[in-house]
């Protein structure tokens, strides 16, 4: 079984990281409506049945591949407590053993019913296991009419893959566009000072807030992208953004009808002047993710630019916080929640409708470079901002503080260093304080003494990438 060109990269992830939850999509839909429990599993069960991609599975023999798998059968649990559902929901991985990648459970928590799908992210994206969840409602409330519904199966991943263009190396001319200057000497595009390796365990918070008529309002995901942009521009105190836009990339009938991992995140460069819209900005991006996605439809895959930039060798990035906005995943009379999102090198803001007029702001970030409280900050602060804006979307950006300048601090490809927390980093690593030197000329070098050369990863890996380090 080949796997589609959106599902290479996520695939060697798979079998740099077997078993990982920092891969899986953990989503649960939950309602309080009353409902026959059987007949969930009955209409989760169907809709399993006419999902392809629910008999993949995947096996690591050098390199990860995927095998046909029978599908798993649809669990059921109750739990007493939130509490407990939700240490049950924590620990679910999906072993690379050839086994079925798409787990479907319907779990009763005290009189709530929900419905867990959970997936490994190289076989699903967001909006594929939305489509899986609807099907399955679609299924239930045809049954409860007395008309259930017959086989149908859900789109063609044979018909797909025969229709994708192969890969093809990424055209810098076109690329540079979002990628021209990052790396630079004191550019910072993160709020953090570096990417690590997706951690099975990232800090999460969520905000919720209300927007009088956005279900109504065709346009917002595209202004809700721009608003955090506006943000983390000027965040960094800068006038532009550097940001990573999922985008879903169906563009025909197929791909719209087939569950599958079909996603990428997009580099995006905004503009950030003073006085834009979130109307202005949505249109920027909506021009942009128009262009990306013909040479994507070609066969160019964004995340091949990570070993094609010289930028982002020495960063590791080419962008800082996903921006991950999912209009479709709303259906009357269910709440969603989201435990895992897939892998996340830094952070993650995703933003979704409830029913009503709510949105639900979402914040993954890793534990590496964001503590509790940094991360909460970055989530109300962005939720407050796309209350207030998303209002308005032809009225100005509001301001937004820029951070405090650290007064010592160096300029570094791709930001900045600072002594102090140079020192204090290295430290907490396990490195003795009076063995540091930071040299800060031709090149800001840490030097460590006494330390031996298998120990110079411990100490990259809590540097800022442009920022070198030897044993002396």
């Amino acid at each position: 079984m080949q796997p589609l060109p959106s599902q290479v990269a996520m695939l060697q992830l798979a079998a740099q990281r077997p078993g990982s939850r920092a891969l899986a999509v953990d989503a649960a839909w939950r309602t309080d409506l009353p409902i026959d429990t059987n007949a969930l599993v009955r209409a989760a069960t169907a809709a399993l049945d006419e999902t392809e991609a629910a008999a993949i599975g995947v096996v690591i023999d050098g390199a990860a591949r995927f095998v046909p798998a029978a599908r798993a059968p649809v669990g059921t649990e109750s739990f007493p407590s939130e509490e407990r559902f939700r240490t049950w929901r924590a620990a679910g991985t999906l072993p690379l053993d050839g086994g079925p990648l798409v787990r479907a459970t319907v779990a009763r928590i005290g009189a709530a019913h929900a419905v867990r799908l959970l997936a490994h992210h190289a076989v699903l994206d967001g909006y594929a296991i939305a489509r899986v969840f609807r099907r399955i409602v679609e299924r239930l409330r045809a049954e409860a009419d007395g008309a259930p519904l017959p086989y149908e199966r859900r789109g063609d991943l044979g018909a797909l893959a025969a229709a994708a263009a192969p890969l093809r190396p990424p055209a810098p001319s076109f690329w540079s566009a979002a990628t021209d200057g990052v790396g630079e000497p004191g550019r910072e595009i993160g709020f953090s000072d570096r990417a690590a390796s997706p951690a099975d365990a990232p800090r999460q918070e969520r905000a919720r807030i209300t927007v009088p008529g956005i279900a109504g309002r065709r346009a917002w995901p595209g202004e809700a992208v721009g608003i955090v942009a506006a943000y983390t521009a000027r965040h960094l105190g800068a006038d532009d953004a550097r940001v990573g836009v999922t985008a879903s990339l169906r563009r025909t009938a197929l791909e719209r009808a087939t569950p599958t991992q079909w996603m990428a995140v997009v580099p995006a460069r905004l503009a950030v002047p003073p006085g834009v819209t979130p109307a202005v900005l949505a249109a920027d991006l909506q021009l942009w993710l128009a262009a990306a996605s013909e040479r994507i439809a070609q066969g160019e895959r964004p995340e091949q630019l990570l070993t094609a930039v010289p930028a982002a060798w020495r960063t590791g990035r080419l962008y800082g916080p996903i921006v991950n906005v999912l209009p479709d995943v709303r259906v009357e009379g269910w709440s969603l929640d989201v435990t895992a999102w897939g892998p996340v090198a830094d952070c993650l803001i995703s933003v979704y409708p409830e029913p009503g007029d709510e949105l639900v702001v979402d914040g993954v970030f890793h534990p590496a470079g964001y503590d509790a409280a940094r991360a909460a900050a970055h989530v109300d602060a962005i939720a407050a901002l796309l209350g207030r804006a998303l209002r308005a979307p032809h009225v100005p950006v509001p301001d937004v503080p820029a951070r405090p300048v650290d007064p010592d601090r160096i300029a570094v490809p791709g930001g900045w260093a600072v002594p102090a927390r140079i020192r204090d980093a290295l430290i907490a690593a396990g490195f003795p304080a009076d063995r540091i030197e930071l040299r800060t000329e031709p090149a800001v070098t840490v030097v460590l003494h006494g330390a031996v050369l298998e120990r110079l990863p411990e100490a990259r890996a809590v540097l800022p990438p442009g920022v070198r380090v030897r044993c002396g």
